[in-house]
């Protein structure tokens, strides 16, 4: 429902934008068309982030950003990579197991396609290289003094040509590839009943006054990896996946809490 009522808002407010022009015989500019394109999606996502963040309504996040992202394709013919990456995110989003993963994939869909829609509105700019300076000529070489020819004396012996010194080879040592980087991020286990859960989705959200503050990651085969570093302090723990209990999946129901002194540590959580 949130995404059926914000496309009609977005048609609405773009047609607005082309009224002025309809009058005349002129069509709108390009840049100007793509503007509010980028505006548009802007506030979809803005709405979006409060359903996600703040009601915690997964759902109806990723509805939001689908309806948005559905609503300005056909007005985006003449940026076609912009429509593909619109394809391409939609189809991707479908096939994540949560609605939480949903809608942060539409999430990262949709800040692709407003970069996209700048990026081709940047003008190109050329470098200017240098003139090369003039080449100065080279003093030519003056003469050798010819050396006066003289007979060899019959008794001298001409030199034995020498061979030239084979140079050793250097044999090349193979470089070690380097290790992969690991996320910086809190890590840790999750089990439910002493097994671990084998796919899930587990996501911090700030406790205390303030804006809250989420960050996912994903749980595979019992084992989770936060890939960026998340700041101390005291975060209420969700876990939503495939037979995990319906208490630990909301953040107003959730017993779980990880306090963090630092970016890092290690946390295992006992779905009991």
């Amino acid at each position: 429902m949130h995404g059926r009522t914000l496309a009609a808002t977005l048609l609405a407010a773009l047609s607005l934008g082309t009224a002025a022009a309809a009058d005349g015989p002129k069509l709108p500019e390009v840049a100007a068309f793509d503007k509010l394109v980028v505006d548009a999606l802007r506030d979809v996502h803005n709405r979006g982030a409060d359903l996600y963040n703040t009601a915690r309504d997964f759902e109806g996040s990723y509805r939001m950003y689908q309806g948005g992202l559905l609503a300005v394709k056909p007005l985006l013919a003449h940026r076609p990579a912009a429509q593909k990456l619109i394809d391409e995110g939609v189809e991707a989003a479908d096939k994540e197991p949560t609605p939480a993963r949903r809608a942060f994939k539409l999430h990262e869909t949709i800040e692709a396609v407003r970069k996209s829609i700048k990026d081709a509105n940047e003008p190109n700019i050329k470098t200017i290289e240098p003139e090369p300076k003039p080449k100065e000529k080279a003093p030519e070489p003056k003469p050798k003094p010819i050396d006066p020819i003289v007979d060899p004396k019959p008794t001298e012996k001409t030199p034995k040509d020498t061979e030239p010194k084979k140079t050793p080879e250097v044999k090349k040592t193979k470089e070690k590839d380097a290790e992969p980087k690991k996320g910086t991020g809190p890590s840790g286990t999750v089990t439910l009943k002493g097994k671990p859960v084998a796919a899930a989705e587990i996501t911090l959200v700030s406790l205390g006054s303030g804006k809250p503050r989420v960050f996912t990651a994903t749980v595979d085969d019992g084992k989770y990896q936060f890939a960026e570093a998340v700041p101390a302090g005291k975060y209420a723990v969700v876990v939503a996946g495939k037979g995990v209990p319906d208490k630990f999946q909301t953040t107003a129901t959730t017993s779980l809490v990880m306090d963090l002194k630092a970016a890092a540590g290690t946390f295992d959580f006992s779905l009991e």
